[in-house]
């Protein structure tokens, strides 16, 4: 029987501060760890860059830490396909898993950017009629792409003695009439409803299925006996009994319907600790954790918040101030006028970053010294439209490990150049190579668009080489 956690517990725990996940996890030594990936629902963010916050970012919350430790590894923009093609995030992530760990995976939101088609296929299709392709390579169709994809996870953890575990995706706030619509459960329009029976043969041909990649990832789960953790509909019912209005105002108060703040993605947190220990196939991992006391997510956020800040703004080191030069374009192409998707077009519908598009920079640390980064700077401007965002990421390596958004500007002023500051400490471990990864994307309301750039200054960076 599954154990309900009332509005007022979880009320409580939602006044606690906001946690900053990622390395966070690390702090503690641990036997097992717990691996996430998914999109930017759970992903790490900077609470100086942004209000969003992932959910990923409180789990460990609900861990012994003496047992496990979470490696959240969420990433924006984020589809099945790109996690497992590009920026080598997936092959990352594997080097990292070791037998007896654990792997969440939890995708949908990205991949129905092509409307529930497969883009490859659609841009097929667009090719033999002479039209313009699409750019924005996520898209998946859930019958298919999006399964292969789900199998290929689930097929190399297990290779490497890692226990997979498929959790659908959190609702979007599309709420009709006080409740979550079908698109906003993942279920879009297509074709027609399956009867059972119809809906039982998980092999049916493409085409003939309704456009549900909740549906589609519990089709996987029991197809490879794998646990399948249904958050869709945990989420429906909590955002449900809350309201419409009450879910806007705490936990979807980011600008959009689909990315929680600090409240919201706690909230999701404690429904994924819910989830787990209500699973009679994850025995091993329920003894593994708990249910914090107000006391203990105190203690769990200061340590998140606090640790190695000051250690390295107090280290000794040598001052320095580096002007950095784009080092790597991907998806993106360089005109006179700024930077622009490749193609020359913004493809429409974009909400969120795509992580396989982006101006890079990068700065390394000395073999045997690191260095700490105290202040990134950069003049920029957007021409032509009022559509245009940004994301500033960085990550570590030609892996992009420990990725974390630093900045988040969603609706940057037409024709006005303006200078990011950001002092926000930066520590580059001796040896390593940080990369910084300028993200645009154009809310396009629509259309594809053309003729908006984003043009950039000089990068700069201050901070100290430590002894």
């Amino acid at each position: 029987m599954r154990k309900i956690f009332s509005l007022a517990m979880l009320s409580a725990m939602l006044l606690l501060p906001s946690l900053q996940g990622g390395d966070g996890g690390r702090l503690f030594a641990a036997k097992r760890r717990v691996h996430t990936i998914g999109d930017s629902t759970m992903s790490d963010y900077k609470p100086a860059a942004t209000p969003k916050r992932g959910w990923g970012m409180y789990l460990q919350a609900f861990f012994n830490a003496d047992s496990v430790s979470v490696n959240n590894r969420g990433k924006s923009g984020a589809s099945t396909r790109t996690f497992y093609e590009t920026d080598n995030l997936w092959p990352s992530v594997k080097k990292q898993m070791k037998a007896g760990d654990y792997l969440i995976i939890q995708f949908a939101h990205n991949d129905e950017k092509c409307k529930g088609e497969d883009v490859y296929v659609e841009n097929a299709r667009l090719r033999a009629e002479g039209k313009d392709t699409l750019t924005d390579m996520r898209g998946t169709e859930p019958n298919t792409t999006y399964k292969e994809y789900l199998f290929r996870f689930i097929n190399e953890a297990r290779e490497m003695g890692v226990t997979p575990i498929l959790m659908s995706p959190i609702c979007r706030a599309y709420f009709k009439d006080g409740k979550i619509n079908d698109e906003g459960r993942h279920k879009l329009a297509g074709t027609k409803e399956l009867t059972r029976t119809e809906a039982a043969k998980v092999l049916a041909p493409a085409g003939t299925r309704d456009k549900d990649y909740v549906r589609c990832m519990q089709e996987v789960a029991q197809e490879m006996a794998v646990p399948f953790l249904d958050m869709t509909a945990r989420s429906r019912e909590f955002y449900e009994q809350a309201g419409q209005n009450y879910c806007m105002a705490n936990y979807f108060n980011c600008g959009d319907k689909t990315h929680t703040s600090a409240a919201g993605g706690m909230a999701i947190a404690s429904l994924a600790y819910e989830l787990i220990t209500n699973s009679p196939e994850l025995e091993e991992l329920k003894s593994w954790m708990v249910f914090p006391s107000k006391e203990a997510y105190n203690a769990y956020a200061q340590n998140i918040e606090e640790a190695g800040k000051k250690a390295a703004l107090d280290a000794k080191g040598t001052p320095f101030s580096e002007q950095l030069a784009v080092t790597n374009l991907q998806h993106i192409e360089r005109t006179k006028k700024g930077y622009i998707a490749a193609g020359g077009l913004w493809p429409a519908g974009e909400i969120d970053e795509v992580a396989n598009r982006y101006i890079e920079y990068t700065i390394a640390a000395e073999k045997k010294k690191g260095l700490v980064i105290e202040t990134i700077t950069l003049p920029l401007k957007a021409i032509g439209g009022p559509g245009m965002n940004i994301h500033i990421n960085y990550g570590f390596g030609e892996e992009f490990s420990g990725v974390t958004t630093i900045y988040e500007n969603t609706a940057l002023p037409k024709n006005k150049k303006i200078t990011i500051q950001l002092d926000q400490p930066i520590l580059v471990p001796a040896g390593q190579t940080l990369h910084l990864r300028i993200l645009p994307w154009y809310d396009s309301n629509g259309k594809p668009q053309g003729k908006k750039y984003l043009q950039l200054g000089d990068l700069n960076v201050t901070g100290k080489r430590l002894q």
